[in-house]
């Protein structure tokens, strides 16, 4: 096996480098049909303290304990989650967490997000969808718990 000279380590460097200065391709943008709605109107909530400058999205139907978006839904829509944690007092950890979830989504980006409460060893779940949540939507959970958000448009 032959060993690389300096002008052969040169080249490749070389080489690496011209490529990594060109563009990126541009990825093609989506088709109307393929966007989703990314931004509704309303106005910021301020829970326990805490801003969320989401509009809330309140279920249209009253679940006697929690709701969530519909599983298939959620599936097809979700761009990330994460796991906040809950300090007592329960009622101000979680608007806590659902103030940490919004700036979480933020950086997905995320048109949505929805958050529920475990308990205090597991905290919270925060989720992001790429499209808002839709208050006719929701179904029965067994979280008391819970808050859905959508981005309001600037």
């Amino acid at each position: 096996m032959g060993s690389f000279t300096l002008k052969s380590v040169l080249a490749i460097v070389a080489s690496a480098a011209l490529t990594l200065a060109l563009p990126a391709p541009e990825s093609p943008s989506p088709t109307a049909s393929a966007a989703a709605a990314t931004c509704t109107s309303g106005s910021s909530v301020v829970t326990a303290g805490y801003t969320i400058n989401y509009a809330a999205a309140v279920p249209t139907v009253v679940f006697e304990n929690g709701y969530q978006p519909a599983e298939d839904w959620a599936a097809a829509h979700s761009k990330g989650s994460y796991t906040f944690g809950v300090p007592p007092p329960v009622e101000t950890g979680f608007a806590y967490a659902q103030f940490k979830c919004q700036y979480y989504c933020n950086n997905v980006p995320a048109g949505s997000f929805f958050v529920n409460y475990f308990d205090t060893a597991k905290g919270s779940l925060c989720t992001c969808f790429d499209d808002l949540l839709d208050p006719q939507s929701f179904v029965s959970n067994n979280q008391s718990l819970v808050g859905a958000w959508n981005s309001i448009c600037k």
